[in-house]
């Protein structure tokens, strides 16, 4: 009798492993969208410290900052180039994302079977591209929004994203040293305290950002064919959620930075002293209709209002948080887990036409964005001009 009553309990993990093998194979994910522009799209993972800053503001992280960048640009195949993965390290990013979103393991294990558009340290065509700089959500990770990275590179810009060491969702560094995030706030603090710590935490990203840029024009990290073909008078950026505050905070700091955008941006984060300052640099927000968080959106109407070259701000009906990230483009079952009612081919297009171009209009001039014909193109955007 007490075989048989435990049977049932021999049974289970054989029965789980069984169903996780199942829903791997039957919840595949899509492969990242074809590019629509008419370059290859060659990409390079750097390794980068920055000697000048600590590691991070947490007691005992005291060495050198180090930062892994991935950048991707138009280029050149050859014989024996190789496809880039998606992600590298996919069973770590994908335990981390189904942990995050309460997804079950067994899908985003699936996670290794996406193909990307890139090609692993393809030759760099020689020409000169604006520089797009994208900064990760909180929590997030630099190759969150690879859509749009391939899509701008495909179209001639050169895209860099790091990873913000201790806040991406994890970083992994040269010898296999992964470093996780460590920005969650304590227990029983003011709300003072808080967003103190969030400004510490915003300034170590804009510091990323202005690291980048100084990389580009003297560093010792960038190798020669990648810095050759960088126009460094033509620099954008451009962020979702704390990323998003991070372009803002960056554009307000550092003149090299000529437009900005936002993709559903945590504004919050910014202290109220930055965000009634002139941006005097173009700037376009794309999110979703409302946040929880009614300051949020009066901060991003106090920074447009305050701005005097033009301010966009484009709110997409059936839009969530995580629909300005590659969430919701491998699977429809990211909509049980945070995604919109939006079709996620849509949102794709969306993103991908206005963000090229607010780019095409700002750093290379070579369209101008017509608002009349956006309310035609777009019937799901409601269209703010300040």
């Amino acid at each position: 009798m007490k075989i048989v009553r435990y049977i049932p309990l021999l049974v289970i993990p054989f029965w789980l492993s069984a169903c996780a093998t199942f829903i791997s194979h039957a919840i595949s994910l899509e492969d990242v969208a074809l590019p629509s522009g008419p370059y290859k799209v060659g990409t390079q993972i750097i390794h980068m410290v920055d000697e000048e800053r600590k590691a991070w503001y947490t007691d005992g992280l005291n060495g050198a900052r180090e930062m892994m960048v991935r950048v991707w640009y138009p280029a050149i195949l050859e014989e024996g180039d190789q496809k880039a993965p998606y992600n590298y390290n996919e069973a770590l990013i994908a335990d981390m994302i189904a942990d995050g979103f309460g997804i079950p393991r067994s899908i985003m294990r699936t996670i290794n079977k996406i193909d990307g558009n890139s090609w692993l340290d393809a030759t760099p065509l020689n020409q000169q591209f604006p520089v797009l700089i994208f900064s990760h959500g909180h929590g997030a990770l630099k190759t969150q929004n690879t859509t749009q990275m391939e899509e701008l590179a495909s179209h001639g810009y050169v895209l860099f994203a790091s990873d913000h060491t201790y806040d991406a969702g994890l970083s992994v560094l040269p010898e296999d040293r992964v470093i996780w995030n460590k920005t969650d706030i304590p227990d029983g603090i003011s709300d003072k305290e808080k967003w103190g710590l969030r400004e510490v935490q915003l300034n170590y990203r804009v510091g990323d950002v202005q690291f980048l840029l100084d990389e580009m024009e003297n560093g010792k990290f960038l190798p020669q064919s990648l810095r050759s073909i960088l126009k460094l008078d033509n620099i954008g950026i451009f962020g979702h959620s704390f990323g998003g505050a991070t372009s803002v905070v960056a554009s307000l700091k550092d003149d090299r930075i000529d437009a900005a955008l936002g993709l559903d941006a945590w504004f919050l984060p910014i202290p109220s002293t930055l965000i009634k300052k002139n941006l005097n640099k173009p700037f376009i927000h794309l999110g979703q209709v409302a946040w929880k968080e009614k300051d949020n959106y009066l901060k991003l109407d106090t920074l447009a209002s305050s701005n005097s070259a033009q301010s966009l701000r484009f709110d997409i009906q059936g839009s969530t948080h995580y629909d300005f990230s590659d969430f919701s483009q491998f699977s429809k079952v990211s909509k049980k887990y945070g995604s919109g009612t939006i079709a996620s081919d849509r949102i794709r297009f969306i993103m991908n036409s206005t963000i090229r171009d607010f780019f095409d209009q700002n750093l290379k001039q070579t369209i101008s964005i017509s608002l009349n014909d956006y309310k035609s193109l777009y019937p799901e955007i409601i269209i703010k001009e300040y």
